[in-house]
């Protein structure tokens, strides 16, 4: 089931899952100043705005988590430090049910169960390695507004079926765009945004 939450409040819990890929290397650039400009535009403090950072590949490596940083200037210091992590394959889904179990926790640093909106953005460069549709399914039934933005190579498919809705996915020819669509990001999240079911694709396991 999905959640009802109070999106009159400025609280988020904001994660980042960036594709770390040897496949997105030349991205890194726009992919961490994108990261930058939305962190320059969200009211980050503890009882507001938290964000974690999460890099994959063929596996998944917390950069930072919901409680490690707790102001704006700590967490655009810690971007502007982002390294590309290398490896391959891209396994996209894995990722997905990482962040769900471990990163989207109370342990972590969620306020899910205070209905504090729970928002994920992940940024990938190519079609998934592994399966995406179980993952993506538990996020939405866990109350989890998935942006999915692809570049280059992402498969539009997997993107329907990780977005929350379609106002919520975004694919794009290079990577550099990202930085022209992150007004529109950043106005999203900013706003009321679960105000309607989420968009399930396709046949599920459960």
């Amino acid at each position: 089931m999905y959640l009802l939450v109070d999106t009159r409040s400025n609280k988020r819990d904001i994660v980042f899952l960036l594709d770390g890929s040897d496949d997105s290397r030349n991205g890194l650039p726009a992919i961490r100043e994108f990261v930058r400009r939305m962190a320059e535009e969200l009211d980050i403090e503890d009882d507001k705005v938290r964000v974690a950072v999460v890099l994959y590949s063929d596996n998944i490596k917390v950069y930072f988590n919901l409680m490690t940083h707790r102001s704006k200037k700590a967490i655009i210091y810690a971007v502007r430090s982002l390294r590309h992590k290398g490896g391959r394959p891209r396994n996209t889904g894995a990722a997905l049910q990482f962040v769900q179990d471990h990163v989207f926790t109370a342990s972590s640093g969620s306020r899910r169960r205070e209905g504090v909106p729970q928002i994920l953005i992940l940024l990938t460069g190519g079609k998934s390695n592994d399966d995406v549709s179980r993952a993506a399914f538990d996020l939405k039934q866990n109350g989890v507004v998935s942006f999915a933005i692809g570049m280059k190579n992402a498969d539009q498919g997997e993107l329907q079926k990780i977005a929350f809705s379609s106002k919520f996915l975004f694919n794009l020819p290079v990577f550099g765009e990202l930085l022209s669509i992150q007004p529109e990001i950043a106005a999203f999240v900013k706003a009321g945004i679960q105000t309607e079911p989420p968009t399930f694709v396709g046949k599920t396991c459960h």
